[in-house]
């Protein structure tokens, strides 16, 4: 800026000259004016040249105007400030004052004082360990984990843990068996022998055709329901009332993913999360059947089901494609058109049309001597 400035009062400066020179020659008169005006640009001139950098405002204020610093360089053997380390070998050295600390001294945790007769919610706080707090209790680690379902030795602040004392102690988990390393064997059908036909039913996002246990009930046909944990935790008591009417259960993993593109340990880890799930809102475990999402599987998948726990995963034969919402006479018309001894029907709680079309079906398929049975019946 200061640049452009100068260029200004130069290119002023020049004209101002030549006019007042002009003026002179050619005696007219404002040669004054134009020297005046030279005269005040050569001014600023020299102004933007050696006194811009200067403290004005401390001049006018009366203040002292510092000079500007330059830095000197450090030679071989000076500190930075430019002092000689000889010099301050000599020099009386000055203590520093000691301050005082602002942070609080850390003070010993209080011991947890748990009776044998008391169950004590503790709230962990900030530097918690499990290893401390066993210790401040008089218990052992692996107690507190059991206590509070805990995998790890993980915990976070504000998380509660309940320490038992030892007269009130909950009875110690029963311990699963251990799960089989064989792979789960595909079933896609029953035995073409047998006049068996077994309905299945798919339970994994809503519950639009729930109807179907009036029309199952209505005709005194038992039915296997395939549910994902989700599902059963959006309508525990729909889950109960299945299990209750008669009908078996198998699980559909927990959030429904597809086996092909899930890791071993996170599909297994998925369907146990759905058994858990599916006993606690029924109280009945889902084993052995399993029915993987969208039919997808491979053999790493069939092997992590088969560790899970759960012998069979079950296909099916004949697809009413009702999760799409056809019309009812559509679903009508694939069943009987594909009906053949040992199939196992694929449909789903979530279809509209699946109620009244079963209502309709089931008279039908028994007129053709087909029996209606669960999958424990279809497949012995």
């Amino acid at each position: 800026m200061r640049e452009i400035l100068i260029l200004i009062s130069i290119l002023l400066f020049a004209v101002s000259l030549v006019l007042g020179l002009v003026s002179q020659v050619h005696r007219k008169s404002g040669k004054g004016i134009y020297y005046s005006l030279a005269t005040i640009c050569l001014v600023c001139v020299f102004f933007l040249l050696f006194f811009q950098n200067w403290n004005i405002a401390g001049l006018w204020s009366g203040e002292p105007v510092d000079p500007p610093k330059t830095e000197s360089p450090i030679w071989p053997g000076q500190n930075n400030d430019g002092k000689d380390p000889a010099d301050e070998e000599h020099s009386p050295s000055v203590e520093p004052e000691e301050e005082e600390p602002n942070d609080p001294q850390p003070t010993t945790p209080e011991q947890i004082i748990l009776g044998d007769n008391e169950i004590v919610e503790y709230k962990v706080v900030k530097g918690d360990t499990l290893f401390s707090i066993a210790t401040r209790a008089e218990v052992t680690v692996e107690k507190i984990k059991q206590w509070n379902n805990l995998s790890s030795d993980a915990i976070f602040v504000d998380q509660i843990l309940k320490l038992y004392g030892k007269n009130v102690e909950p009875a110690p988990p029963k311990q699963d068996p251990p799960p089989t390393t064989a792979s789960s064997v595909i079933i896609s059908e029953g035995s073409p022998q047998q006049k068996q036909i077994s309905f299945t039913f798919d339970a994994g996002s809503d519950a639009a055709g729930i109807r179907i246990l009036d029309v199952l009930k209505k005709y005194k046909v038992k039915a296997t329901f395939f549910l994902t944990g989700k599902w059963v935790e959006k309508y525990p008591s729909l889950a109960k009332k299945i299990v209750e009417e008669g009908h078996e259960i198998g699980n559909h993993s927990y959030s429904h993913p597809d086996a092909v593109k899930t890791t071993a340990n996170a599909l297994k880890q998925d369907i146990i999360k759905a058994e858990e799930a599916i006993m606690e809102a029924t109280g009945k475990s889902p084993q052995p059947y399993f029915r993987f999402p969208f039919g997808s599987y491979n053999s790493t998948a069939l092997k992590t089901v088969g560790a899970a726990g759960y012998p069979f995963s079950i296909q099916w034969s004949l697809d009413t494609i009702d999760w799409k919402q056809p019309a009812t006479e559509v679903i009508i018309s694939r069943i009987k058109s594909g009906a053949s001894n040992g199939d196992i029907v694929l449909m789903h709680i979530g279809g509209i049309n699946t109620p009244e079309a079963v209502d309709q079906v089931i008279p039908w398929l028994k007129a053709q001597g087909y029996q209606l049975v669960p999958l424990s019946v279809l497949l012995k």
